[in-house]
């Protein structure tokens, strides 16, 4: 039941608060996911800070779900290690023209994947209630 709770959210949100470690303290900036299953993914440039951060710590943290128009959103967070693709296959590649803003293309030759391998995923119901985990 939770693994099915935690589809329907992956599923319906996209825009996601992604989260790395920089200079020992946590460092957030919303992204937009990709998903495989229960595996994210984030499409890219492979010269911005965050890949930085990832091959100095690759554990990462992300939260989708909740988008601020009520306070008792059901939420994901996930706990994950961070994987840098950096020639991704073409049936790796993701793209949306949102990602536009960053990358030429899906060939723009600084394009990356990053792959959110999950150790533990959260589901919360609703606000003032612990999250239920499953671990991967």
């Amino acid at each position: 039941m939770i693994q099915q709770n935690i589809m329907k959210v992956l599923k319906a949100k996209q825009l996601g608060l992604f989260t790395t470690i920089r200079e020992d303290f946590p460092h957030s900036c919303y992204m937009i996911f990709f998903f495989k299953g229960l595996t994210p993914y984030i499409a890219t440039n492979k010269n911005s800070q965050k890949i930085d951060d990832i091959k100095n710590n690759p554990n990462v943290h992300i939260l989708l779900g909740h988008d601020g128009d009520r306070l008792d959103d059901n939420f994901v967070e996930m706990f994950a290690k961070a994987e840098i693709i950096e020639n991704p296959s073409a049936e790796e590649k993701v793209w949306s023209e949102e990602l536009s803003k960053w990358l030429e293309g899906p060939e723009d030759p600084n394009y990356v994947l990053v792959q959110m391998n999950p150790v533990k995923i959260g589901y919360v119901e609703k606000a003032c209630t612990e999250p239920n985990f499953i671990k991967l």
